[in-house]
């Protein structure tokens, strides 16, 4: 039996090239690959992004493609991957008995779907399988498709073994007990509860696919687990429940070998609480030791568990630049997203400004509840730091608490508007011009850290003017100068050839500034500083 894994497009105004390998693929294919003849595809990354329709023209107004600012956000939206044609061809030269489909995001179902009836098109004897976290929550929306075979609710390893091997015995008739494994009989559903593994220790193949396809800064990278699951409740999170479970440290350090020998020379841990517990976190520093990789967290480093010596160990062991959640300074904030207060984060960032680390501190805009005084009490806080100030947009993720308060049953209609990008107003307080400016705001700010720690000498924000002069940087100058001085942002439009005010909430911009003067705006590698003085 040929079992093809894929990874579908995905389409949206941008994409995070570092983000996009593929884990869950590589477990699956390794369990499997005893039992049947196993191929992973990726039809996202790795591909000429493509000019796609214009699906959102609500915001043609923000992200457009014939204008120049240095605060620039997105521009147009695309298609990252493999046009229809290209998968159609692909799928026919694998001739493949079974296809499975990543789909992790509810707000790219739709893709993940179009792959499922590509798949049927080519044959419809073709048995189309899909798991990941969007199929997990919503089941029966994906049964409902024609294109669809079986879902995979939860942890995909053992029901995928357990399909195949069914499929290879007896075909579709011995499939209705599998846990995890969710079908349609006719017009009814059986939708089976989620699957949870009782063994992750399993280490992926990573030789099913092209290591040399997944590059960070020219080093092979790859992502790695070794626990699984979140021990914590935050209203706006929306993954599925499962458990805290870490691996055995002898899989781990295994695993860390095979690496080593495929020449892998960056690791982004994707556990949702790496350190949660400090003594397997410490074990697995020593581990990583000496091997020269480089150690990076996008997501999950639980800083209430760092401290000094934590961190030094971690610098050893190959970090060197750490990605925290702030999330907001208020304390209020964190009680009604039912998270804890990171005290020992704000605490911790003296100590971390001293430190060899880059800090990228993230925080959300727009959460329910939030004001617009709250979001820049956290950019004013951060500016004032050796780190650079990471704004994600608020949205709403399916099953979470706020989502299912919000939305409920209603989500279809939403399903396009599930992402940052879109700027939905999950919150009253925060249309789309309101977010959009404090997005703008904030790129000013990491502009200004970065001619801080190119430019040590200069001690007033206009001299920044006087440094995009010198680099005959005219449009700058002139855009620059209106923030500055007139506190409104332009963008300079090549089809008119002259600049216009970008859409923005000029208010909030005449406030952001009158908040911030006086304040200090410290660079993001260095320690060099200047007070804002208009």
């Amino acid at each position: 039996m040929k079992v093809l894994l894929v990874q579908p497009p995905i389409e949206d105004f941008y994409d995070t090239s570092i983000r996009t390998y593929p884990l869950s693929l590589l477990y699956l294919g390794t369990k499997i690959k005893d039992i049947c003849d196993v191929s992973i595809v990726d039809f996202r990354s790795n591909k000429k992004r493509m000019l796609n329709t214009d699906l959102f023209p609500e915001l043609r107004k923000f992200y457009r493609s014939d204008t120049h600012t240095p605060f620039s956000l997105f521009r147009s939206y695309y298609r990252f991957g493999m046009n229809n044609n290209e998968i159609r061809q692909t799928v026919e030269a694998h001739r493949p008995d079974v296809v499975g489909i990543s789909s992790l995001f509810t707000t790219y179902a739709e893709e993940a779907l179009g792959v499922a009836r590509i798949a049927k098109e080519i044959d419809n004897e073709i048995i189309t399988v899909m798991g990941g976290t969007h199929p997990t929550l919503f089941p029966e929306y994906c049964l409902d498709s024609p294109y669809v075979d079986y879902v995979i609710r939860g942890e995909g390893e053992t029901p995928l073994f357990e399909l195949i091997s069914a499929l290879k015995d007896g075909g579709r008739s011995n499939t209705s007990a599998i846990p995890g494994i969710s079908f349609k009989n006719n017009t009814n559903m059986h939708i089976l509860p989620i699957y949870v593994e009782d063994d992750i220790d399993l280490i992926p193949d990573r030789g099913l696919i092209n290591a040399s396809d997944y590059r960070i800064e020219k080093k092979m990278y790859t992502f790695f687990l070794t626990s699984r699951g979140c021990p914590f409740n935050c209203a706006f999170c929306g993954k599925p429940p499962m458990p805290y479970r870490k691996r055995t440290l002898a899989a781990v350090e295994k695993e860390i070998g095979r690496c080593v020998e495929l020449g892998i020379g960056a690791v982004d841990f994707e556990d949702d609480m790496l350190n949660l517990d400090l003594t397997f976190f410490n074990n697995l520093l020593e581990s990583f030791k000496g091997t020269g990789i480089v150690l990076s967290a996008m997501n999950g480093l639980y800083a209430g568990n760092l401290g000094s010596k934590t961190l030094e160990s971690m610098y050893d062991a190959g970090f060197r630049r750490l990605n925290l959640s702030l999330v907001d300074v208020s304390e209020d904030i964190h009680r009604q997203q039912k998270r804890t207060f990171p005290a020992h984060l704000i605490d911790l960032l003296a100590y971390l400004e001293s430190s060899p680390f880059l800090v990228e501190t993230h925080f959300i805009i727009g959460l329910p509840g939030q004001k617009p005084d709250d979001i820049i009490d956290t950019m004013v806080f951060l500016m004032g730091k050796r780190l650079l100030p990471g704004p994600s947009i608020y949205y709403l993720a399916p099953n979470s608490p706020l989502f299912n308060a919000t939305i409920g049953s209603n989500w279809q209609e939403y399903i396009k508007v599930m992402r940052s990008s879109t700027l939905f107003p999950s919150n009253p307080l925060f249309q789309r011009e309101t977010t959009f400016t404090f997005m703008k705001l904030t790129r000013f700010i990491n502009f200004v850290k970065n001619i801080l720690d190119q430019n040590p000498a200069i001690e007033r924000l206009s001299e920044i003017v006087d440094i995009q002069g010198a680099a005959k940087r005219p449009h700058d100058v002139h855009i620059l100068t209106t923030l500055i001085f007139d506190k409104r942002f332009i963008w300079y439009d090549s089809t008119k050839q002259d600049y216009t005010d970008e859409p923005q909430d000029r208010d909030l911009v005449a406030y952001f500034f009158k908040r911030i003067h006086g304040k200090p705006i410290r660079g993001f590698k260095t320690s060099h500083t200047l007070a804002v003085d208009v």
